[in-house]
Order: C-alpha cells, then sequence, then structure tokens
C-alpha cells in the first residue's frame, strides 16, 4: 500500500506527459450527490483557510505492465463522488471562463495569460487527447478523429457516461456530443447547472475560486487489489459511502468475465442484475455471499486454502481468489445459489408445509440457518433416502431455533461454526456415496448443535421472557393464540401498518410503567408501594403476564376490570371487537387454575403474582409440548 498527500493540482497532474488518470470501474454504482452536497463542497471551497482537506481516495494498481508511453489507469474504489463533482465543477468553471473571455478587460498582459493559463490547465485536468493512441487502449475513447482519455472518469450507470460527455462538450472541451433523453432530470446535469448558476461571472473571481481547488489536499492511497481496498473501509472516514462488498466483488467479476472470459460486460452485467434481483437487500447480500462459502466450501473449485469460515472482513479476499482462479465457473455457481438463497428468503418452496416452516423460521430471525438450507436446497433429491426429507428437516429447524432462540444454546458466537460442521458432516456422508436420511442427519444437529434440554427450555421460558427476547415473547405468544384460536376469531398477527410496524404488539396486563397508579399498587401489595415495586420487577415481564393487543395505547396502566371490559366499536381486521380482554381472543381465554379455582385472563376477578404464575406455567407447558424435539415426550 502507498499513501501520499498532495494538492489537488498534483493528483491531477497537467504537467506535459501526465499519464495519470482516475477512473470508476464498470458499473460501480451511480452518482448520488444531491444540492445540499454540491452546495457544501462549494461552500468547504470558499469559506475555509487555502488548503482544506477532502479526505482520502482509494485506488487499486493491481501492478499493471506498462511501458514507456502508456497511460496509468487508477480504478477509484472510494472518492468517486468528490471526484466527479469536481470534474463537473470544473467543466463549469470553464465553460464561465470562455464566455467571460470575450468581455474580459485585464489590468496587463500577465493578467491575460494568466486567464488562459488556468483554461489550459482546466481542459489537461479534464481530458487528454492522445495523437498516437489507439481507440481499443484502456481508457480511451474516440470522438470524431481524435482519441481521448477522461483525467477523471465518472461511473457509466443510469446514462453517467453519455451525461458527462454532453457536458464536456457543452463546456467546449471535446467535440459536440448529441444529447440524451431527459438529461436535465438527471444529476449529472443538475449539477452542473447548479454550479454555472452558482459561479461569479468575473475572471478574477473564477481564478482565485480555481486556486483554491488546486490547493485541496488530498491523500491517494494506492493498494494492489480490491481486496485490500475493502478491508481500508472499515477503518477510514471520509465523504463517500464505502462500497458494498457485493458491489466490490460484482465489479472484480465482470472485470474478469470480460477480460479473461471475453464475455460482453453489457450481457455480464444483465446476469449480475439477476443474481441480485434474487436477494435485493444489501444486508441479504452481504450474509448470502458468506453463507454460499460456508456452505460450499467442501466442494474443490470453492475451497480457498487456510480460510476455514468466510468472515465480513475475509469476504472480498476470498471471492477475489476465486474469481482469479475461475470467474465463469464462480459466476455460474453464485447464480444459481442466489436463486435459492432468494426463494428461501421468500418461503417460495413447495410443498406449502415446507413454505410454511420458511415462513417461521423468517418471523424468529433465524438467519444463521440459511446457510444450512442453502446447502441443503442445492441437492438433488436422488441424495435424500425420503421423499419427505426437506420437509421434515425445514419443520425440525423451526422447532430448533425457536428454543436456540430463546436459551441462546448454542451461542450467538458459535452457531454459525456449528452449522458449517453440519453441512461438513452431511458432505462426507454423501461424498461416501450414502443418502442423507432423517434420523440420521437429527443425530448430527444433535451431535454438532446440541441445543438445550427441554427442562432448560422451560426454566428460560419461565423467566423474564420479553426483558431477554421481546420478539421471541412476541413469537410465542402469537404461537400459543394459533394453537387455540377458534374458526370465527383468528386476527393476523402479522399484520403491519403503512409505517410497517405491527399493529398487534405485545401488551403487559400488570403495566410495566416505573410509577404504577394506586389501583394496582391496592390490588396487588394492599397499597404498599415498595412491596408493589418488588412483584412488579419479579413478575411483569413474565409469559403470563402478557397478551397481545391491537390498541396498546387504549390499555396502558388503566384499571385490571378495565382491561377486561373495556369496549370500543372498532373494526379491526375485518372485524368488530371489544379491545379489552374480553375479545375472545383465545390467549385472553385460555384457563388457569389457581388455588382459588379456574381463570381465564378475561374471567379473571384480580390480577396478582399468583395468577401471573398460574397462567406462566400453562403457556410454558404449550410452548414447550409443541416445540419438542425428537426424542422428547412432553
Amino acid at each position: 500500500m502507498q499513501a501520499s498527500q498532495m494538492p489537488f493540482t498534483k493528483l491531477i497532474n497537467v504537467d506535459q506527459g501526465a499519464r495519470e488518470h482516475f477512473h470508476v470501474p464498470k458499473y460501480q454504482r451511480e452518482y448520488t450527490w444531491k444540492k445540499w452536497q454540491w452546495e457544501q463542497l462549494l461552500n468547504d471551497i470558499e469559506e475555509n483557510d487555502p488548503g482544506y482537506f477532502m479526505g482520502s481516495i482509494i485506488c487499486v494498481n493491481d501492478m499493471q505492465k506498462i511501458t514507456a508511453g502508456d497511460e496509468l489507469i487508477f480504478e477509484v474504489v472510494d472518492g468517486q463522488q468528490r471526484l466527479t463533482t469536481l470534474s463537473l465543477l470544473l467543466a463549469a468553471i470553464h465553460a464561465k471562463l470562455i464566455a467571460a473571455m470575450a468581455t474580459y478587460e485585464p489590468t496587463d498582459e500577465q493578467d491575460k495569460e494568466d486567464a488562459k493559463s488556468c483554461i489550459t490547465n482546466i481542459r489537461a485536468k479534464l481530458v487528454k487527447r492522445k495523437k498516437d493512441a489507439k481507440p481499443e487502449e484502456p481508457g480511451a475513447f474516440k470522438v470524431g478523429k481524435n482519441v481521448y482519455f477522461l483525467r477523471m472518469q465518472p461511473s457509466a450507470q443510469n446514462y453517467n457516461w453519455d451525461d458527462y460527455l454532453y457536458i464536456l462538450s457543452e463546456a467546449g472541451l471535446i467535440e459536440i456530443q448529441s444529447k440524451q433523453r431527459y438529461v436535465g432530470n438527471r444529476l449529472f446535469w443538475r449539477a452542473y447547472s447548479f454550479f454555472q448558476e452558482r459561479l461569479s461571472t468575473d475572471v478574477t473571481e473564477l481564478l482565485k475560486l480555481m486556486e483554491r481547488i488546486n490547493q485541496l489536499i488530498f491523500v491517494q492511497i494506492t493498494v494492489d487489489s480490491q481486496a485490500d481496498a475493502f478491508t481500508l473501509f472499515e477503518s477510514l472516514n471520509n465523504r463517500g459511502v464505502p462500497l458494498s462488498a457485493m458491489e466490490i466483488i460484482k465489479n472484480k467479476m465482470l472485470a474478469q468475465m470480460e477480460k479473461k472470459h471475453e464475455m460482453n460486460i453489457d450481457d455480464s452485467f444483465e446476469k449480475w442484475q439477476n443474481l441480485v434481483n434474487a436477494i435485493p437487500d444489501a444486508n441479504d447480500q452481504e450474509r448470502f455471499l458468506r453463507h454460499f462459502y460456508n456452505a460450499f466450501k467442501n466442494r474443490k473449485e470453492i475451497k480457498v486454502d487456510k480460510v476455514t469460515r468466510a468472515t465480513r472482513s475475509l469476504i472480498i479476499r476470498i471471492y477475489e481468489t476465486l474469481i482469479n482462479r475461475d470467474a465463469a465457473v464462480l459466476f455460474d455457481k453464485l447464480a444459481q445459489a442466489a436463486k435459492i438463497y432468494g426463494k428461501l428468503l421468500l418461503s417460495d418452496f413447495e410443498p406449502n408445509s415446507i413454505a410454511t416452516s420458511l415462513t417461521e423460521l423468517d418471523r424468529i430471525s433465524s438467519a444463521p440457518v440459511y446457510l444450512l438450507l442453502l446447502y441443503l436446497f442445492s441437492l438433488e433429491t436422488n441424495q435424500f433416502q425420503e421423499t419427505d426429507f426437506l420437509e421434515k428437516v425445514a419443520d425440525l429447524l423451526v422447532r430448533y431455533f425457536i428454543r436456540r432462540n430463546i436459551t441462546d444454546n448454542p451461542p450467538t458466537r458459535q452457531i454459525d461454526q456449528v452449522l458449517i460442521d453440519v453441512v461438513e458432516a452431511c458432505a462426507v456422508h454423501i461424498n461416501d456415496d450414502k443418502k442423507l436420511t432423517f434420523n440420521w442427519f437429527v443425530d448430527e444437529l444433535m451431535k454438532y448443535a446440541r441445543p438445550a434440554s427441554l427442562e432448560e427450555f422451560k426454566t428460560a421460558l419461565e423467566g423474564h421472557i420479553y426483558d431477554s427476547n421481546s420478539g421471541m415473547a412476541r413469537y410465542v405468544l402469537i404461537q400459543i393464540d394459533t394453537l387455540h384460536h377458534s374458526r370465527e376469531y383468528k386476527p393476523d398477527f402479522w399484520a403491519r401498518d403503512d409505517k410497517g410496524r405491527f399493529i398487534w404488539t405485545v401488551e403487559h396486563i400488570l403495566p410495566q410503567a416505573e410509577k404504577l397508579p394506586a389501583h394496582w399498587m391496592n390490588m396487588i401489595a394492599e397499597g404498599d408501594r415498595q412491596k408493589a415495586g418488588d412483584l412488579q420487577d419479579e413478575w411483569v415481564h413474565r409469559l403470563g403476564n402478557l397478551t397481545l393487543s391491537g390498541y396498546n395505547s387504549d390499555l396502558a396502566t388503566v384499571a385490571f376490570e378495565k382491561k377486561q371490559k373495556l369496549s370500543k366499536d372498532r373494526s379491526f381486521l375485518g372485524h368488530k371487537i371489544n379491545i379489552g380482554y374480553q375479545n375472545n381472543l383465545a390467549l385472553n381465554s385460555l384457563e388457569f387454575v389457581t388455588k382459588d379455582g379456574k381463570f381465564s385472563l378475561a374471567t379473571a376477578p384480580h390480577w396478582n403474582a399468583n395468577m401471573i404464575k398460574a397462567r406462566t406455567k400453562l403457556m410454558v407447558d404449550i410452548i414447550a409440548n409443541a416445540n419438542l424435539l425428537p426424542g422428547e415426550k412432553s
């Protein structure tokens, strides 16, 4: 790695024979800066002392062999937004100076020469015309009879390339280019127009501005590979938004497919877009890259020496190695795996029982399991002994992850590795010409990824479950109601409002408010504030004190009897319902036994620790029995 601090005038050198160019790789994400960022850039240049620090520019120079006369192309991995914006600003200054020169009246010949020199330097910072260049030379493009290199070449996404050339022609820097449709609505032209409107028409003011731009300080960091560039993103903070691992791998992949496999860049890009469309979320994409390697590293074409597990910090290095080894093979396998992974995320598999299990896995936030599922769903059906193997495994994994998430056993820090171990065991079994059977799979899962025992599971359910894992508390409440609801009343607990929030949320029967109202203190502790606080701490977050409500704000800290009987004529998910505890919700109608008799939340004459304890015991038994693992008895 090389790092050099330098002013902009040296970063984009205009000396005779200057050959350094900063190019954004093909199909890197498009230009995104908007008005407030253009304005901030100008303010920073004009309002700060000369030599204002602009941050780092991270470039890749893969040690390409160059000879005398060749151009040196640096791939800009981080910094494209700043460099692109500065190039548009320079184009606007050039256009302003050209227009102003006709009426400019310099005080002396030196001022006139300074203005002409500034125009020449701007041109040299934006374009380089090369008489002896060939159009196929990397970075070269032909306009009319001339071959040019852009000193700062932008991304080609969303018409960036065409718009940029049109702007350069409008600024008088290259021959006239055709105007693309809707260019005025896109960011390049809007940025150029903003600077045109903001800049002075006075030559002296424009020269002062250009002097300040030339004095801007950058740190150019040049590395040998995309992997090294990605590592720097973790520690460097600058104006740019770091690229994702997916974007960097894409750049490397498309470049190799064009260079080594002679695949048209547009075809490669379309194929990559299909992969991205299968997994549109950025977080899912990053996880997919890890899961792909961890699921298939048992195959020689995927394995990277000395890399036993893909972690976030190793992703780029892993894929750079694999792309250099055989980009075409990797591309095909990634594309196939992405389709499977996307279908897993969407629960888009037959039969319906598998889709249901996948939906439940998503609801309990069990993302690590996709590593194992990606491997299993990529196998041929003849590698399973039972025709319903995947169906039974999916159901098992739902039960397994409900228990794992509530008990944190295996611990979160270990779960990826133990699932990799299960995949490895499956791969060895298949390589020995054996078919996977469900019973064998259960044994391997319990061997490598042993969950908490049934008793440990019940102990965790009996504890302060809402405080330790509110998401799983909500899930098991829904599971209880789903197991007992009537046909007449089974609301959609997963419905969301227009802001994406769950309509049905967890309601604390004994309120969790810091200061309990007097009616609650009287009910649970005969008015003793200290005792009421102690009981609240002990019982408020336990399963027996929780239910679900579509209108939590109407319940809050009101008296228990009012919470039971509160009734408003509201339409909710197609039902006219009572929003209190007597609303026919199965969760509120479950009967539990205390020493004073049999009650439900809807019929209890009061609410206290004994009620919560009895209701908790009932609910824990329901959840434990509903999620038994093979070999366990209720």
